[in-house]
């Protein structure tokens, strides 16, 4: 039987990833003519939902991190930018947005999924 935390990771995971799916073959259709609008677009959506991740992990799971519920989405998002660039550097990929989503979205879910059940799992 999963464990509350486990399932709300999974259903975090799911809802980021298949954003991230979408977004990458559909940003076209929504964003406007500036340069990285698409990936600010999705920085945006994961930060926004991985606030409220965090937030649901500290009221059901009944820990005190408010600092690290608040802080950690910056910081996840500053490393996996960090993680995309070196993915990209590596796999000689030429950069084109939908690369440039499906690593971060990909890298930055996997993240943050494993940072809450990491922190919130400690008892």
């Amino acid at each position: 039987m999963l464990s509350r935390l486990q399932l709300i990771s999974i259903f975090y995971t799911a809802a980021l990833l298949t954003f991230t799916i979408y977004w990458a073959n559909y940003y076209e259709t929504y964003s406007g003519h500036t340069k990285g609008e698409e990936l600010f677009t999705a920085l945006v959506v994961f930060l926004f939902l991985t606030f409220f991740y965090f937030l649901v992990l500290q009221f059901s799971v009944n820990r005190n991190n408010w600092a690290l519920a608040l802080f950690l989405p910056i910081i996840n998002a500053i490393i996996t930018f960090l993680i995309t660039v070196v993915v990209l550097w590596l796999g000689s990929f030429d950069g084109n947005p939908k690369e440039d989503i499906l690593i971060f979205g990909i890298a930055y879910t996997l993240l943050s999924s494993l940072v809450g059940l990491v922190l919130w799992g400690k008892t």
